[in-house]
């Protein structure tokens, strides 16, 4: 719910999605504007570094080293999107063809089905391959309320 109406107040022409415990590094609008530009149909991940260093080593491993090609061919593992949703960036115009996100609350994970409808409608994926969000790890976030089983059925 807060996403949608954070996009339905603002006015510009691209969408730069950030959580509210994550940190941006300077550097990530302009680069992820030029890689949209390039791709407007296309969600736009980049590569993140973890805090604490040492928490989800194997899941941060995974989303930083796939490669162009598994973008597409690893979005039905077990690990969720293969950008993170903190990351994605997006033309308004592209997101409105494809959205919204679903508003069913805790337990729901609207941004794979976000991600999931994006690929049936044709989008794309492509990542940065530089690390531009500080991706905080906390234990009780959201996040951990989609049960696995619930994600499966989604797959």
């Amino acid at each position: 719910y807060s996403k949608n109406q954070a996009i339905a107040q603002s006015s510009g022409s691209y969408l730069c999605f950030l959580d509210s415990d994550d940190v941006m590094m300077p550097q990530r609008v302009r680069l992820q504007l030029e890689a949209a530009a390039q791709h407007p149909t296309s969600i736009i991940g980049c590569r993140v570094r973890r805090e604490p260093p040492n928490s989800t080593e194997r899941y941060t491993r995974w989303i930083n080293q796939l490669t162009p090609d598994q973008l597409l061919t690893q979005v039905f593992t077990s690990h969720g999107p293969t950008v993170i949703m903190p990351t994605w960036f997006c033309s308004r115009a592209w997101f409105s063809h494809v959205g919204p996100f679903d508003e069913g609350g805790r337990g729901v994970p609207e941004d794979l089905l976000f991600f999931y409808d994006h690929l049936r409608k044709g989008g794309g994926v492509v990542r940065v391959d530089q690390s531009l969000l500080l991706y905080r790890y906390l234990p009780d976030a959201a996040t951990h309320s989609v049960l696995e089983t619930t994600i499966w059925t989604h797959r």
